[in-house]
């Protein structure tokens, strides 16, 4: 294959050319006041907007004279900055995981197929700007680009997700001025850049101009520190001043004030500086009695830096918020202001359904809105640096970050033989991106945990890093994944170990007892592609059992589906190879991984995420009493509303709030719930649900928000005898048929086939299809990373092909008749029966048996029955687990009470179409048409269930997935019913090998249950 000549983009000893050195994101303003009232500053010209623009396929074609003045444009498209081209039109979006979009031969790229976006604007630049210094900032350019000023070559520079700056200052002119940039979709950096993520390119953050005098605050490290068992603070705060006008050794004043967030000036101090280039001073402020930051609670200050001339006359001023906050690693744990906080985190790409890598603030928002509503305190920057508005909107609503370089190189695998971290031609341009991605976010409270990077092997290059990342910033804690886990390279450089997705089992065999000054965070844990997010439970038992584990970030945030139109025009969710051609590289709908959906609509997983992160915690102890504990850290529970309701057989029958109920943080604390004015009664079941609200209107969390709830069960019901129907039955027993009929209904059993064909009451028939053996289900993503399509098929073929080998009147009275069927399966030597016991009522006692006498076979996915039903029958009423969607191994947010939705409701659209719409520990079930007539199913005590306007097979992609979507899937007009004894969890351990735990898994045995069919 042809490589195009080598140039700065394929060179690995250019990172950039005329590029200013990294610094503190902030904005300049020409005075304190304009700093405190935080408009948009004149010093800061935005770009923005529509740009001339031109594509080309590869280098070759490009327009390589485009930059110089006078070529004309005229002709060119526009095409928004920021922008990602393909999203409008130009090339093609490709999603990979690992393997790069292009044949590994750093630091070489294809010459065939580089596409190259050329683009044009101007700027105007006002007279007295020429006094000034002029710089021209790049928010992040995918993957490399080089810049000219009225045909001027300005610079070059590659990293896609960190700023470049210049200093233009040399090729401006008063008036109009032309800025080219000439854009490389692949560059060197693109080996850096292997994320598990649709691969985009185009300038996609903002672009601006700032002005600034010729003396100037070029950068700031502000450092609070915590003093006195927390009750004080102290602020150093380290300013770098840069002197580029004519004179030397120029006298200034560098002023730092703070402000709390009232805008009560606490302290202001300065210090008179001699600046000849450039010169750093260190100022220090005192706090007493400060409001620390922490995630609960996101105290923020307000710092203001002027730069003065000798004479006390403001030059420059600028500032930024800050928290003051504690991170440390102390016997063990991470500790956040002296306290061992759990993360309770997710990882977070940059994705927008319709701009791809663009993100408005408006999305940022509705993220931060969904984390704090569903108790979601921490995010993980995967995997890259990202705008630097997200860490701002952390600062303000509290979420704890680790900040993440833009580095990974998955596809060369982890061979310390292979992989770039051990290549000397590599090592600078690992540094260069972590030096870059702290020097940008050093400021920012809500950065607790610095991360070196993800999945890039181990070597030099990340010990190294570590060691510049401690000497540059020791206020924070330094994370990197695969740190110390090769045969090399085990000098200590990471200070927590967070094993992606590791096993319960593998972390109490690997690292319990074995780290004792390190905590374990799980950086990716419970994989949520599709249908999954189970034992999520299960995860955080174990996280609350061990001290030293401290949490985790599931992977991951959002669905990365890109929007298209199908052939009429409609918009749907698109993934991997849905838009590549046939001869790219693609890895399916491996991006589809989130807890929400691309518009940020949330998956029914969301709620079992949102109630195993809550922070109050409601139990019943060995003794019997009601416990609360406030797993809060800073918090105490007088800021809510704790509240509890008692439910008699799903009804609500008493509610109580608990008046000023106070708690400190981490502490316990016994509940004494009044109960002696309820006439309990013996028979029925009865549920005590606690909620924790919030009590004052917060950001994002209206007044009276529920953040937290658990449901105790306070007593079971004791099983009454079922009186016995004393209305006579008809029984008829031909060659044909078995009809069983009473007053208004008639059963009917083919004898030519086995089945139960007919059940009718009055003239409504219930039956489009008869009753039958379930075993299978729609495989979900996780189920085709293990294989079950194939281990599992035995049961599939013995679901399609059972066969019912007799069916009989074993015991008829005039009040009753019990019917058995005998079923065979298909490669099976294990049988079933299903018995049904008809009542004078029209009631059906139905009890479903198998019989195991196969040897080795592997699990079942499930084990019930199904039919399909008249789709009539439309409305679902249920007393069971729900509202929303459950399953055996995800179920704790999903309590126990009645419920009623339409059928069509019950549903969930994953994207790509899979099991989906399930309930599990159901005691009754009805299905009923709009006049109220239908069906009640009543467990034996329980059961689980689905209901769709659709079968089985409508969601089933057979042996292999196959390129389907969920506006595939129409309605029929028919509703098969599963009526289960259980189904498999779905499991998410990871997506790609493992099962559903052992306890959530059907093993191959003898199985049997009950339930009764009442017609209504």
């Amino acid at each position: 294959m042809a490589f195009a000549q080598q140039r700065e983009w394929q060179d690995l000893s250019v990172i950039s050319i005329g590029t200013e050195r990294p610094h503190a994101t902030f904005t300049p303003y020409s005075n304190e006041k304009d700093v405190l009232a935080g408009k948009p500053s004149p010093h800061v010209q935005t770009l923005n907007g529509d740009w001339k623009f031109h594509w080309s396929k590869n280098p070759a074609g490009r327009p390589a004279d485009f930059y110089k003045e006078g070529y004309d444009t005229s002709g060119w498209e526009e095409i928004p900055v920021p922008g990602d081209w393909q999203m409008y039109g130009y090339g093609y979006p490709q999603y990979t995981n690992m393997e790069y979009p292009f044949p590994k031969n750093p630091p070489f790229i294809p010459a065939e197929y580089n596409p190259v976006g050329s683009y044009v604007t101007t700027f105007s630049i006002k007279k007295s700007a020429l006094a000034q210094e002029v710089l021209l900032h790049f928010g992040g350019v995918n993957s490399a680009f080089y810049c000219w000023i009225n045909g001027k070559k300005v610079g070059y520079s590659e990293g896609s997700k960190t700023p470049a700056e210049f200093n233009i200052t040399p090729f401006i002119r008063e008036g109009e001025n032309i800025l080219a940039v000439e854009v490389y979709r692949w560059s060197d950096g693109s080996y850096l850049e292997d994320q598990d993520f649709w691969r985009l390119s185009g300038i996609e953050r903002d672009v601006h101009i700032v002005t600034a005098p010729k003396i100037r605050i070029r950068d700031f490290f502000a450092t609070p520190h915590l003093e006195n068992n927390y009750r004080d603070g102290k602020l150093l705060v380290d300013v770098e001043i840069q002197n580029r006008s004519s004179q030397r050794k120029v006298k200034q004043i560098a002023e730092v004030t703070l402000f709390d967030a009232e805008g009560k000036e606490i302290e202001r101090v300065n210090k008179q500086v001699i600046i000849s280039n450039e010169e750093n001073t260190l100022l220090e402020l005192q706090v007493p009695n400060v409001k620390p930051w922490s995630a609960e609670k996101p105290y923020l200050y307000q710092m203001v830096i002027n730069l003065k001339d000798a004479k006390g006359n403001v030059l420059q001023s600028t500032g930024s918020k800050v928290g003051f906050r504690e991170v440390k690693i102390a016997n063990g744990q991470l500790l956040v202001n002296g306290q061992p906080v759990l993360l309770k985190g997710v990882n977070r790409h940059e994705h927008d359904e319709r701009y791809g890598h663009v993100i408005s603030r408006e999305s940022m928002l509705k993220d931060i809105e969904l984390f704090k509503q569903n108790n979601i305190n921490a995010v993980r920057t995967s995997h890259y640096p990202n705008d630097p508005l997200w860490y701002q909107l952390c600062d303000e609503y509290g979420i704890y970050v680790i900040d993440e370089a833009n580095i990974e190189t998955h596809g060369f695998g982890y061979d310390e033989d292979k992989t770039p971290a051990n290549k000397p031609e590599f090592l600078e341009p690992h540094l260069d991106r972590m030096r870059r991605m702290v020097e940008r976010d050093k400021n920012h409270p809500s950065i607790i945990i610095w991360s070196m990077g993800n999945e890039a092997g181990d070597g030099p290059a990340f010990i190294q890093g570590y060691d510049w990342i401690k000497q540059r910033d020791s206020s924070r804690v330094v994370h990197y994944e695969r740190a110390e886990r090769g045969k090399e390279f085990k000098e200590r450089h990471s200070d927590i170990i967070s094993w992606m997705y590791a096993r319960t089992s593998g972390i109490e065999k690997y690292y319990i007892g074995k780290y004792p000054d390190r905590p374990f965070i799980w950086c990716e844990y419970s994989h949520a592609m599709g249908n999954s997010n189970g034992n999520l439970v299960d995860l955080w038992d174990f996280v609350r059992k061990h001290k030293q584990v401290q949490g985790g970030f599931i992977w991951d945030w959002v669905d990365q589906g890109l929007l298209k139109k199908d052939a009429d025009g409609n918009e749907f969710w698109a993934y991997g190879g849905d838009f590549e051609p046939e001869d790219v590289y693609n890895d399916d709908n491996f991006c589809l991984n989130g807890l929400v959906n691309p518009d940020r609509s949330p998956h029914p997983a969301l709620e079992e995420v949102k109630h195993v992160y809550q922070n109050v915690h409601v139990a019943k102890t060995e003794a019997g009493e009601i416990e609360i504990y406030n797993e809060n850290f800073f918090t105490n529970l007088s800021e809510f509303e704790i509240s509890w309701e008692l439910l008699e057989d799903g009804e609500v029958i008493q509610k109580r709030e608990i008046a000023d109920f106070k708690l400190l943080p981490q502490q316990r604390k016994t509940l004494n719930i009044d109960l002696n004015s309820a006439d309990l009664k013996s028979e029925s079941e009865y549920f005590v649900n606690f909620y924790v609200r919030q009590k004052e209107t917060a950001p994002f969390l209206e007044k009276g928000y529920l953040l937290a709830s658990d449901q105790i069960l306070w007593q079971n019901g004791e099983t009454i005898a079922e009186s016995k129907s004393a209305k006579k039955l008809k029984t008829k027993d031909s060659k044909e048929s078995i009809t069983v009929s009473g007053e208004s209904f008639a059963i009917v059993f083919d004898k030519t086939s086995g089945q139960l064909t007919s059940i009718k009451n009055g003239q409504s028939e219930y039956l489009k299809e008869p009753l039958s053996f379930n075993f299978w289900r729609a495989a979900t993503d996780n189920d085709f990373g293990n294989q079950m399509p194939k281990r599992l098929s035995v049961w599939k073929s013995s679901t399609q092909n059972q066969k019912i080998t007799s069916v009989k009147v074993l015991e008829k009275t005039k009040y009753m008749v019990k019917v058995e069927q005998q079923v065979s399966f298909d490669s099976l030597q294990s049988l079933g029966s299903i018995i049904y016991e008809i009542s004078g009522d029209g009631s059906l006692k139905v009890q479903v048996s198998f019989d195991y006498k196969d040897k080795d076979l592997p699990e079942l996915p499930r084990f019930g029955v199904t039919m399909i039903l008249s789709d009539q029958y439309k409305n679902a009423e249920w007393y069971g687990r729900g509202p929303h969607e459950n399953y055996w191994d995800r179920k704790a947010s999903a309590f126990v009470g009645t419920y009623q939705m339409p059928v069509e409701d019950l549903d969930f659209a994953y994207i790509r179409p899979q099991e989906n719409g399930y309930r599990t520990d159901t005691r009754w079930l009805k299905l009923t048409d709009g006049n109220g007539k239908g069906m009640l199913i009543k467990g034996q005590p329980v059961f689980s269930f689905s209901a769709h306007h659709n079968l089985t097979s409508d969601f089933d992609a057979g042996m292999e997935k196959k390129q389907r979507h969920y506006t595939d899937i129409q309605l029929r007009e028919l509703i098969q019913l599963n009526i289960d004894y259980h189904q498999m969890g779905v499991g998410g351990d990871d997506s790609w090998g493992a099962r559903p735990w052992d306890k959530y898994t059907l093993k191959a045995r003898n199985y049997s249950y009950s339930f009764d069919i009442i017609l209504k």
